[in-house]
C-alpha cells in the first residue's frame, strides 16, 4: 500500500489538480516523497490521537487496524507555506478515522492539504472536517477524498469544509471527492466558502457587543 500511494506522487502532472489549479510544492514535496512517508500502524482495538500544528511539509500514511479507532487534528495559525498531506487506510473491520483541520492564515501565506481515506475493510467509518479563515493575500489548495472499495458491506463516511475568506486578496481552491465502487454505503460530503455577513453579527451586536469584538468572537466560534 506505501507503494501504491507514494507511486502516485511520481506521476506527470501529479502536482496539477485541473485545469488551472497548480501547487507550488512540487519540486520540495517530490523530494520528501523520496526520503519516505512517515508511517504509523494504529493496532488491533487500539485507540490513538496524532496533532500536528504545520511548521513544514509532511506526508503521512497510516493504517488502522481491526476495531482500532485513530483522531488526527491538523492545524495552523498566521503565516505559513507548506503542503501536507495524509492517507489514511482502514484496513480492519470496524476500523474508524476522525480527521478535523483548522486553518488561520494571513499575510501571503500557503497551504496545500489533502485529506484521503481508503476503506479497505467492511463496517468502516471516516470523518473529515476542515474548517478556515483567510485574511490578506493568504491561499489555501484543499482537497479531501473519499475511497470506498467494491464488495464491502457496512461503510459510512462525511466530508465537510467550511472557509471563511474575509479579503478580496485571499483565496479558496477547495476539492473534495467521493470514489465509490459499493452500493451498500453511507456517505454525504458539503462545502462552503463564505465571507462574514450582518446576519452573523447581529446577536452578538443586539447584546452591545462592537462591531470589531463581534467578529473575533464569530470566528472564533466558526473555528471551534
Amino acid at each position: 500500500m506505501l507503494e501504491e500511494i507514494t507511486e502516485q506522487y511520481r506521476k506527470k502532472n501529479a502536482y496539477k489538480y485541473g485545469l488551472k489549479i497548480n501547487s507550488q510544492f512540487g519540486e520540495d514535496f517530490s523530494l520528501l516523497v523520496n526520503e519516505g512517508a512517515e508511517q504509523i500502524e494504529v493496532q488491533a482495538g487500539e485507540s490513538r490521537t496524532l496533532e500536528n500544528y504545520i511548521t513544514r511539509s509532511k506526508l503521512l500514511i497510516v493504517r488502522v487496524d481491526e476495531d482500532a479507532i485513530f483522531e488526527y487534528r491538523e492545524s495552523c495559525k498566521g503565516m505559513i507555506s507548506a503542503k501536507s498531506d495524509i492517507h489514511v487506510i482502514l484496513a480492519g473491520r470496524g476500523a474508524k478515522v476522525s480527521i478535523a483541520g483548522c486553518y488561520e492564515m494571513r499575510e501571503k501565506s500557503e497551504l496545500d492539504i489533502y485529506h484521503k481515506v481508503y476503506h479497505r475493510a467492511p463496517d468502516t467509518e471516516s470523518k473529515i472536517d476542515a474548517r478556515g479563515v483567510l485574511r490578506d493575500a493568504s491561499h489555501i489548495i484543499y482537497r479531501s477524498d473519499i475511497l470506498m472499495g467494491e464488495n464491502l458491506t457496512g461503510l459510512s463516511g462525511g466530508q465537510d469544509g467550511k472557509f471563511l475568506v474575509l479579503s478580496k486578496e485571499a483565496k479558496v481552491d477547495a476539492i473534495p471527492a467521493l470514489d465509490i465502487a459499493t452500493p451498500s454505503v453511507q456517505c454525504t460530503h458539503s462545502l462552503s466558502i463564505t465571507h462574514i455577513t450582518p446576519d452573523d453579527l447581529f446577536y452578538s451586536k443586539t447584546r452591545g457587543i462592537e462591531e470589531a469584538e463581534a467578529r473575533e468572537l464569530f470566528l472564533e466560534g466558526f473555528l471551534n
